[in-house]
């Protein structure tokens, strides 16, 4: 044994380290160390004992450890018959199993140490189902369904309600809890820190409201099983919400009236909006009521609301990130944008602002900050009228613009947000290194558009980002157009995407954009119209590239997009791909996008599939990309991965492709299959680093040109993906064939078979695998969207 006592000091920093992250069973072998340890770890055991990961490392399920933790406090009360007899028949009652008698001098008053009642609905509920026996027992001795009829807070859910209906269940259990929790906090309302209020049990709680003098967080809640729409008629529903929507707001008011500043955070339920006081009005009306955020740093989902309610009184200017791409309920979500644009722009006071991701807020949003640096530039430190109509009276501006590196703007209506991208560009091109627009509409519904439609043109005056390595830019309604001028004063770019739902076009309406010199470029995703216009020859200016993705928006409705092999794309007809090819480019007319003054369109250039790209590791083209795709091209690439191409298209068969071995020779070699049976291996087109390709739309791949491709183009492939559309092989010359890749791990062939071809092929389905075989190397087969396996020997 040590001869000095253990610091007090160091002990409590463990136990407090254990204590965030819920280490229980080290600090219960604590407290048989000695009397200082156990009086030491007893507060931090207990302070917040209800939060369920508290019980987690028991051997015992945490509903029973909760519980026990119950009736162990339970009996510390007294005098007993303090204890609603409810709860004594659930907890207390001679017939519970493990029942120990109750201890007449505990050495610690348990209670005296809890700092959170936050016993939320969903552990009441674990438990009730423990004990709910007893508690219906107790209840059809008692009568309660009667008493609650008659009288009570809870009667307005039983009128015209049968007895043994589900409706008295949920009463019944909704008493519980609300008993459960005043009883075990009424002794301690004083040094209780955080609490759950049961939002129909909230005028008790207000009536001892002046008690709860520590008090920092509370969460007002509504049984999970409760629906408001059991109260009928119409009238008594919206009557009864809103009275508990204004108790709640009630119980604020009158607690920040009496102890300022100690009642930091209240959440409040999600209801129905009646139309007469919603909960979003109430949430927002308390927290006017609470202290304004301390000098945050960080703003996010969890405490946007908290700072639009008290912005005008919040310190901003240590906010480095607001990121608000976290989850805000819709109605929350849009509450705060309503408020934060009726009220001075907030943006010029975050001095220390790096990151952002928000909602656009309009086209002014940032045309303080072309106003700040023109007046830098020019020497000027004073306001304009201008600044003042646009900046709160009380703004000045700085030697130093605000250094943001990384904007993300959603725009989440059909507003152009060409202005914003201009002045963010023009004010923050010194230390910006990432610009996204994101509009959620691109992703999840495509407007379906032709080139024919209005465009949002970045017309790049005022750009100059030396920093910028990352530009991605979606829309949803309107044609994307950046002229090149705004690229090449991103020298430093390393990813770029532009896309727009273009679905349709003419290639006569196609005037590509001038090239651009991207040295640093390492991933180009491209879609829609921007994939039309960008002109292919800057590859030959890019050999960093890694990535490659081209298409247009899908035809198909985007419930079915979440499958990739079932999108189809417009393509023209061959015979409109063939004129184009032989069109000489001389175009009459002048494109639209000229006549509004931005030159850097020109002819578009033939697509010459030369491009030498060393680094590139994905490539995925789809549309007529992928029609036109020239295999020899590959031999540009040596270190490719992945490889997909998408020919589907509405048009089915009418844009069938065939890949002959002379696709896959080298340049110059003109294969033929003259029936050797040994393979010319230099003569082909060698990618060893491939590993996965997926084809889909209709591709014809005869036996021969699968076995050069396979065996020797790509020796290490592991996955092979076709779409049931191509065809030129069967699904024996394909399992013959994958034997003699050991490497092969996953064929999707979207063959249709049935069950007595699938076993003569020797494959086994998933759930019938025994632990030997999953143990043995094999390949999986997926036909008819399900997996089977060849079991190889060793």
């Amino acid at each position: 044994m040590a001869q000095k006592p253990f610091p007090l000091e160091c002990l409590l920093e463990i136990l407090r380290i254990l204590s965030q992250e819920y280490d229980t069973d080290t600090m219960a072998r604590l407290l048989c160390v000695n009397k200082t340890f156990c009086v030491a770890t007893i507060p931090f055991l207990y302070q917040d004992c209800f939060n369920t990961t508290m019980h987690r490392r028991s051997n015992k399920s945490p509903e029973h450890t909760v519980l026990q933790l119950i009736r162990t406090l339970l009996r510390q009360i007294h005098p007993q018959d303090r204890i609603p007899g409810l709860l004594r028949a659930a907890y207390l009652s001679q017939d519970q199993e493990d029942v120990q008698p109750a201890v007449e001098s505990p050495v610690f008053q348990y209670g005296h140490f809890i700092r959170s009642f936050m016993l939320c609905d969903e552990v009441v509920n674990s438990m009730f189902a423990i004990v709910g026996k007893s508690v219906m027992e107790y209840a059809a001795i008692h009568q309660l369904y009667e008493k609650y009829v008659v009288e009570g807070h809870l009667s307005v859910f039983l009128h015209n309600k049968p007895r043994d209906g589900k409706a008295f269940g949920h009463v019944l259990k909704i008493d519980f809890h609300q008993q459960l929790m005043w009883t075990l906090s009424q002794d301690h309302l004083e040094a209780t820190e955080k609490l759950i209020i049961p939002l129909l049990d909230i005028e008790r709680y207000i009536d001892h409201v002046h008690q709860f003098t520590s008090l920092s967080r509370v969460n007002f809640t509504v049984p999970q099983v409760l629906h408001f729409a059991w109260l009928e008629p119409v009238e008594e529903h919206e009557e009864w919400q809103n009275g508990c929507i204004k108790a709640m707001t009630r119980f604020v008011q009158q607690h920040t009236a009496i102890y300022k500043n100690i009642l930091k955070s209240a959440e409040v339920p999600s209801l129905p909006d009646t139309g007469l006081y919603s909960v979003v009005d109430a949430q927002f009306e308390i927290l006017s009521l609470l202290p304004p955020l301390h000098n945050p740093r960080f703003i996010d989902s969890r405490n946007w609301c908290e700072l639009v309610a008290r912005l005008a009184d919040t310190n901003v200017s240590y906010v480095e990130s607001l990121d608000l791409r976290g989850s805000i309920r819709p109605e929350y979500e849009e509450r705060a944008y309503d408020l934060l644009r009726g009220q001075p722009p907030f943006l010029p006071r975050c001095r220390a602002l790096r990151n952002l991701a928000m909602d656009t807020l309009g086209p002014d949003m940032f045309q303080w900050a072309v106003l700040e640096k023109k007046q830098r530039d020019a020497g000027h430190q004073q306001d304009s009228i201008q600044s003042r109509r646009l900046c709160s009276q009380e703004h000045e501006y700085y030697n130093e613009s605000v250094p943001l590196r990384s904007i993300i703007l959603h725009n989440s209506g059909s507003l152009a947000l060409a202005q914003e991208l201009n002045d963010i560009a023009f004010a923050f091109g010194n230390s910006l290194e990432e610009l996204v627009l994101s509009d959620p509409g691109s992703n999840e519904r495509p407007r379906l558009t032709d080139l024919a439609t209005t465009h949002l043109v970045i017309h790049g005056h005022g750009w100059n980002l030396p920093c910028l390595r990352a530009l991605s830019l979606a829309v949803n309604y309107f044609q994307l157009h950046v002229v090149p001028d705004a690229l090449q004063r991103s020298s430093a770019l390393e990813r770029l995407s532009l896309r727009d739902t273009t679905t349709t076009y003419n290639h006569h309406d196609i005037w590509s954009w001038s090239s651009v010199h991207l040295p640093h470029l390492k991933k180009l995703e491209l879609t829609g119209s921007p994939a039309l216009r960008f002109n292919l020859e800057s590859l030959h200016h890019s050999p960093c590239l890694e990535e490659l993705a081209l298409t247009l928006a899908s035809t198909l409705s985007y419930n079915t997009l979440s499958r990739r092999d079932s999108s189809c794309y417009y393509i023209p007809s061959p015979e409109d791909l063939e004129r184009e090819d032989s069109d000489d480019h001389e175009l009459s007319g002048t494109p639209g996008i000229v006549s509004q003054g931005y030159p850097s369109i020109g002819k578009r250039p033939r697509w010459t599939w030369d491009w030498c790209l060393p680094m590139l590791y994905r490539l995925s083209l789809d549309a007529v990309f992928a029609y036109k795709f020239d295999f020899q091209w590959l031999q540009q690439l040596p270190n490719l991965q992945y490889l997909q191409l998408n020919t589907s298209s509405m048009a089915g068969q009418l844009h069938e492709r065939h890949i002959t071995l002379k696709d896959l020779s080298r340049r110059g070699q003109h294969q033929k299959d003259d029936g050797e049976e040994h393979i010319l291996s230099d003569r082909y087109v060698s990618l060893p680093k491939l590993e996965s390709i997926h084809l889909h739309g209709h591709w014809v791949v005869g036996e021969r040109v699968v076995e050069v491709l396979c065996l020797v183009v790509c020796p290490n492939l592991r996955s092979v993906s076709l779409q049931k559309n191509c065809r030129g092989y069967t699904h024996q010359e394909w399992m013959t064939l994958s034997r003699k890749m050991p490497q092969m791990e996953r064929l999707d062939l979207r063959l249709s078979l049935t069950s007595s071809k699938i076993k003569k092929l020797g494959l086994i389905p998933e759930h019938e695998l025994v632990d030997e075989q999953r143990n043995k190397k094999r390949v999986e087969y997926v036909i008819d969207y399900k997996s089977y396996y060849d079991i190889l020997e060793q």
